[in-house]
């Protein structure tokens, strides 16, 4: 063989071995991320139930279904935790990390929303366990301003009660 020839093996057995090595670095950051986030889940329910929370459901797993051109697809969700306190449930999500235990980061944020239209709780919880806090997530898109509805529901109360006066008042007789 040649000196050309040896290059070429060379450069071929560095590139294979590159690209396996960013591979089996990537697996392993991978798997250091997943113990991790198993870690949290564990140390999350001790947060929770120190926190007064009633566990009742780990890892649950529901599924609706998405329609994409007419055609059904099935999806499924699996919230960390459904808890209760008092007598509301609700769906808590544990995070560790540093982005993605805000609930201003878009995915965290658009997946605690897919929980709640999926599970239909009293509230969402994002548990961050970098902090050690729970924080409490809302959307206003999805409360109900129930002062507007109960002054719709007094107002029209108030003019049925006016037509039903003025109607007993002006009949004949």
């Amino acid at each position: 063989m040649d000196v050309l020839s040896y290059i070429i093996s060379g450069v071929l057995i560095g590139i294979f071995l590159t690209i396996n090595l960013f591979k089996y670095l990537k697996r392993w950051k991978l798997k250091k991320r997943i113990e991790k986030a198993k870690k949290s889940e564990y140390k999350a329910i001790e947060l929770m139930k120190n926190r007064g929370f009633e566990i009742i459901d780990l890892q649950k797993e529901c599924a609706y279904t998405l329609f994409i051109d007419n055609k059904p697809h099935k999806v499924t969700v699996k919230a960390d935790m459904i808890v209760k306190k008092g007598n509301k449930i609700y769906v808590a999500e544990v995070k560790s990390g540093e982005k993605v235990t805000s609930p201003k980061y878009t995915d965290t944020r658009r997946q605690l929303l897919e929980y709640f239209m999926v599970y239909r709780p009293s509230g969402l919880i994002l548990v961050d366990m970098e902090k050690q806090k729970l924080r409490t997530v809302e959307y206003s898109i999805l409360n109900h301003d129930k002062s507007a509805y109960l002054h719709r529901l007094v107002s029209a109360i108030v003019l049925l009660l006016i037509g039903f006066v003025v109607g007993f008042l002006t009949r004949g007789g």
